[in-house]
């Protein structure tokens, strides 16, 4: 009986989904913007549903959809786009990515980047949009409690993966690169170290939330997130994502609490007796007892100098966006499996400066808020926003953890909401305004609902 359920449940799940996201779409785009971001928050890192849609008359434009349908009802229902204050840094690094895609066209006589004749246009595209996310979420959800919504989805969805990944695998009795911890990302072609940078990622900001945000429901749910999430987290075997995540804990110990930097200072000390020998195992195979380099490590190695090279030949500019694929022999790793030597190889020194200032712009309005949010909630999403970029800015050492729509576009809706929040901040009415429209008799109302 149980078994015959669930069959009803997976053959009716694709059609509910495919007619609830045009309802969504449409109410979206008429009555209320944030309607279809929230849609589109639950579904972005979670392919495996969305690619069931394909069978569907336009279901392999799910995603542009719910985009252009919070976009038709910002300019319907909110009064149309405010500017954000991330408009220019961000208008400036995708106008330069763009660029380096005619740069790749001239490089590699590929058709101009005007029509999608242009292979690399499509990428680009799906780029951009992604990108175009922070200023969804910054103009589509306005509000305090329209961003608590929001938050809470996008841990609920976190901790739904996590769960998942932790009831179906198991640890086998020594690393095997064949049984990892893979997440739902496969259907887009990402496999265990996306998974792991996903989870380094989303959860750092999960755990700012707890470390300042004092409501007792959504503390309950950050904590049961981020304890779920270490289990994939280490069995996903991404050593990136340990530095990242290791990295995060030291952040959070160094600016808000001090037991933390006890706890990677036991970590360091004694990780090859506490964690699981899997785990050890993977750690410590970078490079043998002889010396010699772990065969995927190696590889990289040959990847970077290559890399290298392509950079010292074509300083300025680079060779255009996602063009180091055309500059290796079939067969080869088409990936430098370093972001920033991407940027580097492919956009040059122009790429890696606009880089750099859109990591630290980021930082500094995450900071800011942390600072001068004007709830706990604020603070704690401020402080949860710098520790993810820490964890961005590691993890791409290690691999492109950064140009995936279903593994990046939560880092430009939590900009969003950032930048948002500390709008919220300015137009704040000061503490003694307020007293002088509050009876004395009233006590303020609690902003941390």
């Amino acid at each position: 009986m149980l078994a015959a359920l669930k069959s009803l449940l997976y053959a009716v799940l694709p059609i509910t989904l495919y007619l609830g996201l045009f309802s969504t779409a449409i109410a979206g785009a008429v009555k209320r913007a944030e309607w279809a971001l929230y849609l589109l928050i639950i579904l972005i890192p979670l392919p495996v549903l969305w690619y069931q849609l394909h069978a569907f008359p336009l279901g392999n434009s799910t995603m542009d959809i719910l985009v252009f349908a919070a976009f038709l009802g910002i300019l319907i229902n909110k009064g149309g786009f405010q500017r954000a204050p991330g408009t220019a840094v961000i208008a400036t690094f995708v106008l330069v990515s763009y660029l380096a895609v005619w740069n790749a066209a001239f490089h590699f006589n590929l058709p101009i980047p005007l029509t999608t004749a242009n292979p690399l246009l499509a990428d680009w595209k799906n780029y951009a949009e992604m990108i175009f996310l922070y200023f969804l979420a910054y103009n589509a959800i306005r509000t305090e409690d329209q961003q608590k919504v929001a938050v809470v989805i996008i841990t609920a969805v976190i901790l739904f993966i996590v769960v998942h990944e932790f009831r179906n695998f198991s640890e086998s009795a020594s690393f095997s690169y064949e049984k990892r911890a893979e997440g739902p990302f496969g259907a887009v072609g990402l496999g265990a170290n996306h998974f792991a940078a996903f989870i380094a990622h989303y959860v750092a900001v999960v755990l700012g939330l707890y470390l300042v945000d004092t409501h007792k429901r959504r503390k309950w749910l950050y904590l049961a997130t981020a304890v779920f999430a270490v289990h994939p987290l280490f069995f996903a075997y991404s050593r990136g994502a340990y530095l990242a995540a290791l990295m995060v804990i030291l952040v959070y110990g160094l600016v808000k609490k001090r037991t933390l930097l006890a706890l990677v200072a036991v970590l360091v000390f004694t990780w090859q007796v506490v964690l699981p020998t899997t785990v050890v195992e993977r750690i410590t195979m970078t490079e043998s007892s002889s010396g010699e380099i772990e065969n995927s490590a190696a590889m990289r190695l040959v990847v970077w100098q290559h890399a290298e090279q392509l950079f010292e030949d074509n300083r300025i500019f680079g060779i255009g966006f996602n063009s180091f694929g055309f500059t290796v022999p079939p067969g080869s790793l088409t990936d430098t499996h370093n972001f920033y030597m991407k940027t580097a190889c492919e956009q040059g020194v122009i790429g890696l400066l606009v880089l750099a200032a859109l990591l630290l712009r980021a930082l500094m309005q995450g900071w800011r808020l942390y600072r001068g949010g004007q709830s706990l909630f604020h603070q704690g999403l401020g402080l949860g926003f710098v520790g993810c970029i820490f964890a961005v800015a590691v993890t791409n050492i290690f691999g492109d953890r950064w140009s995936y729509f279903a593994l990046g576009s939560y880092f430009w809706i939590f900009w969003g909401l950032v930048d948002r929040s500390l709008a919220i901040a300015r137009t704040a009415p000061a503490a003694d305004e307020v007293a002088t429209v509050t009876p004395a008799a009233e006590a303020p109302a609690d902003v941390h609902t």
